[in-house]
């Protein structure tokens, strides 16, 4: 435990501050740019969770709807089916907020380039394997709540038409 201190140190006193090749105004630019990007980001994020919620909220309503109309089979097998298309469409919409997330990772990556080592250091703290494993898990968590409320779903209309 003392030696990590020690090579904590001894890497603390190695590492030199490399300043940024920019001038004022291009870097404020990157920076402006790099908070726009990580921006992007967090509302990507909150979209695909609101779209999980609204999709949950949605299969509900169908759930109602049926319900309330349990006489007509043909409005339940119908409900049913619905609930398919609102399935593929939410995780397609999942899908398409991860890839643009992950568009604006490359912008902060290739931001990040061009600012000092410092920031450099900091910022690949995280491994990417790491992250990347992160996103991918919760990105699988959000297609499969959907996946299991659809299935809810279905197996309550089952009991409406058989």
């Amino acid at each position: 435990m003392a030696v990590d201190v020690v090579e904590n140190n001894l890497e603390e006193d190695a590492f030199e501050l490399e300043a940024s090749d920019l001038d004022d105004l291009t870097h404020a630019e990157m920076l402006m740019l790099y908070t726009e990007s990580a921006n992007s980001i967090r509302f990507a994020k909150a979209q695909q969770w609101k779209s999980v919620g609204a999709t949950l909220l949605v299969f509900a309503g169908l759930m109602l709807v049926a319900h309330f109309t349990k006489d007509n089979i043909v409005l339940v097998k119908t409900t049913a089916f619905t609930s398919f298309l609102f399935s593929a469409a939410a995780i397609y919409t999942l899908v398409l907020y991860q890839v643009w997330q992950n568009t604006e990772r490359e912008k902060l990556r290739e931001i990040a380039r061009s600012l000092s080592n410092l920031f450099v250091k900091i910022r690949t703290i995280k491994s990417s394997r790491e992250a990347n494993f992160h996103r991918y898990t919760l990105l699988c968590f959000m297609a499969i709540a959907i996946l299991i409320g659809n299935a809810i779903l279905i197996m309550d209309l089952q009991t409406l038409y058989q």
